[in-house]
C-alpha cells in the first residue's frame, strides 16, 4: 500500500472511497462527505508525502470526489447521492453554457451556495458530465477537456497491488523511447506541472511532455499525452467506455512483464512512428501510412502548443 500511496492521485481516490463507505458519514450528505474527504486527504498526505500544498490538494481532491460521484455504479450509490445526482444532471444538461448553469444554480440555491472550492467542484463536474467533458484543475484554473474513459474504483483496487511495479517498468520503457526519438532528430522536453493527475496514469501525467520536431519539419512543439498512453497500456477502455485492467497483462493474478513491455512499446511506438512520418508528410497521409504498417492511429487531431 505504501508504494501505491506515493502516487498522489491514488491517495486521493483511496481517501474518497473510504469516506464514502465510512459508517461515520452514513447520515451525512454529499457536500459534507466531500469536505471530510478533503480534510482526511490532507491528513493522509502529510503522513505519506509530507506538507500538503492546499491550493493544489483541495481542488484536486474535490474534483476527484465529484467525478467519482457521477461515475459510481448504481449498485454502489448511496440514496442521497442518487437524489443529488439525478437533480444535478437534469438541470445542468439544460444549459449549453457553463456560466448560465452556474448563474441559475447560484440564484436558485442562494441559501446554501457559497463561493468555495467544493461548490465549484459540484457545478463544473455536473456540467462536464452532461456535456462530454471532464474537469481538470491545473495552473490555478478549472479547465474543461474532452472526456476520457473513467477508471471506476472497483478496477482501481484490482490495479493497486501492481501500481508501483508497473510504473517502474514503464519508466524504463519510456526512457528507451526517448532515445528512439533522439535518433530520429526529435528532442523530448519534460517539465513538472501543478497537477496531481489521475490514478490510472500512474504519475506520468504530472509532467508536460513535448516533442520538439527536427528543424526541417518547421513545426511547433507537440504535446505527447504520456499519462493517457500509460492508462491505455494498463487499463484500456472496454466496450462500456470505462477502463478495465488489461486482461493479458494481469491474466493470472500477477504482472506478465513480457506482455506489459510489448504493449508499452507498441503504444509508445505508434505515437513516435506517426510523428516520424509527419516530419515530411501531412498528418492525414502520415496516419494512412502508419495504419498500413500496423501501428495504432488515433482518430483525434494532433494538439500543438
Amino acid at each position: 500500500m505504501k508504494g501505491a500511496f506515493m502516487v498522489p492521485a491514488y491517495l486521493i481516490r483511496a481517501t474518497i472511497d473510504w469516506i464514502r463507505h465510512s459508517s461515520e458519514h452514513a447520515n451525512s450528505n454529499p457536500y459534507s462527505r466531500c469536505e471530510e474527504a478533503v480534510k482526511f486527504c490532507q491528513q493522509i498526505w502529510e503522513e505519506q508525502l509530507g506538507p500538503a500544498d492546499l491550493y493544489l490538494v483541495e481542488p484536486a481532491c474535490t474534483t476527484a470526489y465529484w467525478s467519482e460521484f457521477f461515475h459510481t455504479p448504481e449498485t454502489d450509490t448511496l440514496e442521497d447521492e442518487k437524489e443529488w445526482r439525478e437533480g444535478l444532471l437534469k438541470r445542468s444538461s439544460q444549459y449549453d453554457s457553463f456560466d448560465d448553469w452556474q448563474d441559475w444554480f447560484k440564484q436558485n440555491y442562494a441559501k446554501v451556495y457559497k463561493d468555495d472550492v467544493i461548490w465549484m467542484g459540484v457545478l463544473t463536474t455536473a456540467w462536464a458530465h452532461t456535456h462530454q467533458y471532464e474537469v481538470i484543475y491545473s495552473d490555478d484554473a478549472w479547465e474543461f477537456r474532452p472526456a476520457t474513459s473513467y477508471l471506476q474504483t472497483t478496477e482501481l483496487w484490482r490495479l493497486e497491488p501492481y501500481m508501483s511495479m508497473v510504473a517502474e517498468i514503464l519508466e524504463e520503457v519510456w526512457l528507451e523511447e526517448i532515445k528512439e526519438y533522439q535518433e530520429l532528430g526529435f528532442t523530448i522536453e519534460q517539465q513538472r506541472i501543478p497537477y496531481l493527475g489521475k490514478a490510472e496514469c500512474l504519475g506520468f501525467d504530472t509532467k508536460r511532455v513535448l516533442a520538439v520536431w527536427p528543424p526541417r519539419a518547421n513545426k511547433d512543439k507537440e504535446i505527447i499525452e504520456l499519462g493517457e498512453m500509460v492508462a491505455d497500456i494498463v487499463v484500456p477502455a472496454g466496450d462500456d467506455w470505462y477502463r478495465n485492467i488489461d486482461k493479458v497483462i494481469f491474466a493470472h493474478g500477477y504482472v506478465d512483464v513480457t506482455a506489459l513491455i510489448a504493449r508499452a512499446r507498441y503504444i509508445f511506438g505508434s505515437r513516435r512512428r506517426l510523428l516520424e512520418l509527419s516530419v515530411d508528410s501531412d498528418p492525414d497521409q502520415a496516419k494512412i501510412q502508419a495504419s498500413a504498417e500496423g501501428w495504432l492511429v488515433p482518430e483525434i487531431q494532433s494538439s500543438y502548443v
